[in-house]
């Protein structure tokens, strides 16, 4: 079998891994000239590092990523911890070590890349279009180029071409926040291994430590969609003025052109994921706000899924449906919960927060962490494995 990967960010990344260590013939096209990713980091659950073990990277991904020590909720601004973990417990308890890597995207994509041959990934391939073609399918690239194949991968993004000739053209739907996104120096008071969430009202601020005495963080706030500041960290520095430390120093001490705004997006789960030699992973096929750390795990774990569903199949149409059917339950829910628990964490009715924040953390031992742990202790299972492997999710 051949495939093509539409993109090479984590998803199509861990796809060509993974669809290449089975026995498929891969051709990697990516849009952007170079292999690169923001500058941002992402959190890594055990979930996510069991699918690269099974597709052959973990190592090098944990090479270069930080273990998480410690988490922390925080409320009112940040000046009340509601509830903290430490991740020895949750090591211990499920036997994987560590339970969360933390690490830079670009670094992370710099491991998964070298996996792959030198230049295995052809860059600078924009893709255009994807077209049936008999039994293959045939993806078009802007520069006039054009590839045919058994199946063309979608790992292409929320606004994914693949996506339109698989389900159609529509737009995402907009969460009503924006969120920047950073990286500066680790500051004094902030331990390695750290990772916080601080809540304040329609306002939420993240730290994640990284590899390197760096942090990266990110902030939130409610916004009309589409909005941009002339100085967009001066925007988020008077937006979260007043803020426990060291929020005003990782947001002072963080280069102005290296500050990130995004609209945060979706889209309602849609379990059309599939049509005429053509699958869609990752945000291609339930792109999921990033309330619960796990958009980056779900496609790393389709990559893994799809590879073993491939694996030895002369059936495509099967071995898709399989594939689709394992999966759309899991991120379906993942995506589901994960707007519930944003659009909670954006509450800004000063006496609405205030019953949130009193109940937060017994809210978050109740729900959140339960949540959290069933999504992180799932596995994928081998790719090489006789049937069905992992847990439902």
């Amino acid at each position: 079998m051949r495939a093509i990967v539409v993109g090479a960010g984590i998803g199509g990344l861990s796809a060509a891994l993974a669809l290449r260590r089975v026995g498929v013939d891969v051709a990697l096209y990516e849009r952007a000239p170079e292999l690169t990713e923001v500058g941002a980091g992402i959190s890594l659950w055990a979930n996510a590092l069991r699918a690269l073990d099974h597709i052959g990277a973990g190592p090098a991904v944990r090479a270069v990523a930080m273990p998480m020590r410690r988490s922390e909720f925080r409320v009112r601004d940040g000046y009340r911890v509601a509830a903290s973990y430490p991740a020895a417990a949750f090591e211990e308890r499920f036997g994987v070590e560590p339970f969360v890597a933390l690490v830079h995207r670009a670094e992370l994509v710099a491991a998964l890349a070298r996996g792959l041959p030198a230049g295995f990934a052809r860059c600078g391939y924009e893709c255009v279009g994807v077209e049936p073609r008999g039994d293959r399918a045939v993806a078009r690239f802007k520069n006039g180029h054009a590839d045919e194949a058994d199946l063309v991968v979608g790992a292409d993004g929320i606004r994914s071409v693949v996506r339109v000739a698989v389900a159609g053209p529509g737009e995402p739907r907009y969460a009503g926040y924006t969120c920047w996104r950073g990286v500066c120096p680790r500051p004094p008071g902030v331990d390695p291994g750290y990772v916080g969430e601080w809540w304040g009202r329609g306002r939420r601020f993240g730290i994640t430590t990284l590899a390197g005495d760096r942090v990266y963080w990110w902030a939130t706030k409610n916004e009309p969609a589409g909005g941009r500041a002339g100085d967009e960290r001066g925007y988020v520095d008077e937006a979260f003025r007043g803020w426990a430390d060291p929020v005003p120093e990782l947001i002072a001490t963080t280069p102005p052109d290296r500050v990130i705004r995004n609209d945060i997006l979706d889209r309602p789960p849609d379990r059309r994921w599939a049509s005429g030699r053509a699958v869609l992973i990752g945000d291609a096929a339930h792109p999921t706000t990033p309330n619960l750390g796990q958009g980056g795990c779900m496609a790393i774990e389709d990559a893994a899924v799809l590879a073993r569903s491939l694996r030895g199949g002369t059936d495509l149409d099967r071995n898709l449906e399989a594939f689709i059917a394992e999966r759309f339950p899991r991120t379906s829910d993942i995506t589901k919960t994960s707007w519930k628990f944003g659009a909670f964490g954006q509450w800004e009715g000063r006496l609405s927060c205030w019953v949130r924040d009193g109940l937060f953390g017994t809210v978050v031992r109740m729900v959140g962490s339960r949540g959290l742990l069933r999504y992180a202790t799932y596995d994928t299972g081998p790719l090489l494995a006789a049937g069905p492997a992992g847990a439902s999710g």
